[in-house]
């Protein structure tokens, strides 16, 4: 039953972070253990580079190379990484650039909110994006100031957009 409103939700719903970038063939994998007390199940996880190569010209900025969601079971996400092969005449495809840090966002599923730039505890590995993996034993999430519905402060505009602009 559990397994069949997993799918149900799953396809019903669109996911808050997805991932637009294709596979390259390199990856590090970050490991979300089970001891994370702090996400609830159906929330979501990405891994953001802030400084990733973002498309085939070689922009940088920040990008998702990995997304899933958390069911209070360790979770093992590979997070895409580029390759630029432009100078033997090849393409650049895009994802984390080896060295930087992993940027981590959070969508909790039941209060609609997403957090980011959280701070975490690394059990193994450097948190960076290096092709080898990082074990997290925990997720700080932030508390929203007063009035913010979001962790970048913004407020609900009259129309009930977050960040908005929009008056009723």
């Amino acid at each position: 039953m559990i397994l069949i409103l997993l799918l149900f939700t799953t396809f019903t719903f669109a996911q808050h972070f997805t991932v637009e970038i294709s596979q390259t063939g390199e990856s590090t994998l970050f490991i979300f253990e089970d001891t994370i007390s702090s996400l609830s199940f159906g929330d979501e996880v990405g891994l953001f580079d802030s400084n990733g190569l973002v498309d085939s010209d070689g922009n940088t900025g920040e990008i998702l190379v990995g997304s899933g969601i958390w069911n209070g079971e360790q979770l093992n996400l590979a997070a895409i990484s580029s390759l630029d092969f432009s100078a033997f005449g090849g393409p650049i495809l895009p994802g984390s650039v080896s060295g930087n840090g992993m940027n981590l966002k959070v969508w909790d599923a039941s209060e609609e909110v997403e957090y980011s730039n959280l701070d975490y505890n690394i059990d193994s590995g450097s948190g960076t994006f290096n092709g080898l993996f990082t074990a997290i034993s925990e997720v700080y999430l932030c508390e929203l100031a007063e009035g913010a519905c979001d962790c970048d402060g913004n407020v609900l505009d009259e129309c009930g957009v977050c960040g908005g602009d929009g008056v009723d």
